[in-house]
């Protein structure tokens, strides 16, 4: 396929229903299905592009002023349709499909000038419309209406396969594997692999009366979550232990945490593991900290010195693989058998009253406690009722911020209001606004991060790609009269960096706490 056909494609299906676009796309789908799939799905390599940057390589390239290209966005909503009606149209390149991809995932980052250049001879090369989907998908914001739930609905027509199916097997491989298997007429395999990351299981804020009969209680650490993999390898035939440290994103991050690698190195556990755990910062006399403090062993780079000023606490709370066996779809009661060999687990009691165990959770500075069903396995990617969360009564959320505004005063060179949304289906659905509970290092952080992912900006609000993720309390959760939600007096509890915006709080989960 070429770049100027999936273009087409692409412009064709932008207005369509989800629907008719299953329709076009199954009767348009190409042999190179690989790299369809993988292009519409976004499981593209980081570039490392802001989009400051952006503007500066296509003005660059373009030989135009800032201000014309600011205008032409203002105009059209975004940068990908600002092209299209600014350049003038040209022949369609002769680029394929894969190529293009190698172009959308090159690093933008190297200040060498070679992606610069690189950048300039293809964008210089393709027509108008070309250069439309070029830099949305260069943004990773081609606002085509595709998602990954849309692409699962589009193999399922292709090859005949169930959703539910399509969606199980994306716990353990991605959408374009997925796709490789199925040409090939075979099944993805249910083998986990030391090193490929898995989607995790999620709680859920579930009213006591539908909490299981038959449940394991908790400590909620007020932490991150960490999936650690644990596998041997030979090095001229020496046998070597592999420790890898994944967030909840899937990135790998173990270099932070330079400690917590020689802790499981210490276990000695012989066989090889995938666990569930949760990392969090401890003061000195070993009780949690805040949560905040864990920004720094993030974010800091000198580790040494993110180690000494915030220690950090491990605990083992499921276990998914141990011993090459896959243990998902056992239920927790069985698995628990096999977690019990870990060191340094999680606080929990199968016979104490759960408000007991709540109030000795809160008492001893932990978060609250999960409530989990022991005859469920672990379910990869949803959040099930059988991981009941309970903490304080008071609202928080997960929320995505969709738009910022500059403040006025002392804050008038930072955002400082942030509109803030939760999901539904395959949509944000906005709750309102919030611009209290930030510090100013707070606002700096946000700020500098809101002005790499903006899409365009009206009457003085940024509209941003859906990627920051906050943690927000409110004295209460409104519905007016014609059913919209919003919160009263929202205000920040904490950044959400370990948190991918599939994490958010739904409709369905505030319409609970309603």
């Amino acid at each position: 396929m070429k770049w100027v056909e999936f273009s087409r494609l692409n412009q064709a299906i932008e207005m369509l229903t989800p629907t008719k676009t299953i329709r076009m796309l199954s009767k348009d789908y190409p042999e190179e299905y690989l790299s369809f799939i993988k292009i519409l799905s976004l499981e593209l390599p980081a570039n490392n592009l802001a989009s400051k940057k952006a503007m500066k390589w296509i003005t660059n390239a373009l030989e135009v002023f800032d201000d014309e290209i600011e205008s032409a966005i203002y105009i059209h909503g975004d940068i990908g349709e600002a092209m299209y009606h600014f350049t003038e149209d040209a022949q369609d390149s002769n680029f394929s499909l894969e190529r293009v991809i190698d172009f959308l995932s090159m690093d933008c980052s190297k200040g060498d000038g070679e992606s610069f250049s690189t950048f300039k001879n293809v964008f210089s090369s393709m027509s108008a419309l070309e250069k439309k989907w070029f830099l949305r998908y260069w943004l990773r914001t081609p606002r085509n209406g595709i998602n990954s739930g849309l692409v699962k609905k589009l193999l399922a027509k292709v090859y005949g396969k169930k959703v539910g199916d399509i969606t199980n097997h994306h716990q353990l491989h991605s959408l374009s594997d997925i796709a490789m298997y199925y040409n090939k007429g075979q099944e993805p395999p249910n083998d986990l692999e030391i090193g490929r990351f898995i989607s995790p299981m999620l709680a859920k804020v579930v009213p006591k009366e539908k909490w299981p009969m038959l449940f394991i209680i908790e400590y909620k650490y007020d932490g991150a979550r960490y999936q650690i993999h644990k596998g041997d390898y030979y090095d001229l035939m020496v046998r070597q232990t592999s420790i890898i440290i994944f967030n909840r994103k899937g990135k790998v991050v173990t270099e932070k945490f330079p400690d917590i690698v020689e802790q499981v190195i210490g276990w000695n556990i012989p066989e090889s593991f995938i666990i569930d755990t949760e990392i969090y910062p401890v003061e000195d006399n070993g009780r949690p900290a805040p949560f905040k403090k864990m920004g720094t062993r993030i974010h800091s780079k000198n580790v040494q010195e993110a180690i000494e000023k915030c220690p950090v606490k491990l605990a083992v709370f499921d276990c998914m693989m141990f011993n090459d066996e896959n243990l998902m779809s056992l239920s927790l009661e069985k698995r628990l058998k096999i977690i019990d060999k870990f060191p340094d687990l999680t606080e929990r009691t199968p016979q104490m009253k759960h408000d007991i165990f709540y109030n000795l959770a809160i008492n001893d500075g932990y978060e609250g406690i999960m409530i989990k069903d022991l005859n469920a396995p672990y379910e990869s990617g949803k959040r099930s009722i059988a991981w009941a969360k309970h903490k304080p009564p008071r609202f928080e959320l997960d929320v995505v911020v969709t738009g910022v505004r500059y403040g006025e005063g002392k804050r008038a060179t930072v955002f400082s209001s942030y509109d803030i949304a939760v999901k539904d289906k395959n949509d944000f659905i906005s709750i309102g606004s919030i611009g209290t509970g930030f510090s100013e290092i707070d606002l700096i952080y946000l700020t500098n991060e809101a002005k790499k992912i903006i899409l365009s900006v009206e009457n003085g609000t940024y509209t941003l790609s859906p990627r920051i993720v906050l943690e927000v309390t409110c004295d209460l959760i409104t519905q007016d009269n014609e059913g919209n939600l919003g919160l009263r007096f929202p205000r920040l509890l904490r950044i959400r960096n370990d948190k991918p915006v599939s994490d958010i709080n739904t409709i369905e989960d505030i319409e609970n706490m309603v």
